[in-house]
């Protein structure tokens, strides 16, 4: 699940050792960390619907950054916080760090008019959620895990809309990286079409 390191780095070294994110761990293998990741997400995602279903999940910028130190923060020294480093990622050109705090803010912004409301029929929740994985994206404030973050995120949002959570693994990868390069242009019905594929009852 995890490809380490994904993103062409501005500084190479940057929690960096052979080739293998640092991490508190001490872990040196790729099979390994990725391993560690991938369980570390299942139990995200059972802690935060947990709360979801006891009505203690505020959807705002502050969720994101919550979901993200909950999901790796017991493997990186980084997790819940802002890159430090620009990165992008073959066609993608992700948010520079001097600019970062600015776009957070516009997102959040964003956040409170795009969030779906219950009344919203599939079309319209689809869109909205496309347009909230896509601006975040664009973003990427974090070292890494940007991708499993947003997902996690709508996938709350979906449930608590009356859908199932998304099953992500079924969509074809090259399908969701050009989607996501379309959304990067503002080009939203790649996504919305993704994730209306994914939103079940």
């Amino acid at each position: 699940m995890a490809e380490h390191s994904r993103y062409y780095v501005s500084d190479e070294t940057a929690s960096v050792s052979m080739g293998i994110l640092k991490n508190k761990l001490g872990i040196k293998s790729k099979k390994r960390l990725n391993r560690a990741e991938t369980l570390l997400l299942s139990d995200t995602y059972t802690h935060f619907f947990e709360l979801l279903q006891k009505r203690k999940v505020k959807f705002d910028l502050s969720l994101l950054f919550s979901i993200h130190k909950y999901f790796l923060g017991h493997l990186y020294d980084w997790a819940g916080k802002v890159r430090t480093v620009n990165i992008s990622k073959d066609e993608m050109f992700f948010a520079p760090i001097k600019y970062i705090d600015q776009a957070l803010a516009d997102f959040d912004k964003l956040l409170k008019i795009t969030l779906p409301k219950q009344s919203d029929n599939q079309d319209e929740l689809a869109k909205n959620l496309a347009i909230i994985h896509n601006e975040f994206n664009i973003i990427h404030p974090f070292r890494e895990g940007n991708g499993r973050t947003i997902r996690l995120f709508i996938d709350l949002i979906g449930v608590k809309s009356g859908y199932d959570p998304i099953d992500w693994s079924k969509k074809p990868k090259s399908e969701y990286i050009k989607a996501c390069i379309k959304g990067a242009k503002g080009e939203h019905e790649p996504m919305a079409k993704i994730i209306k594929k994914g939103l079940k009852k």
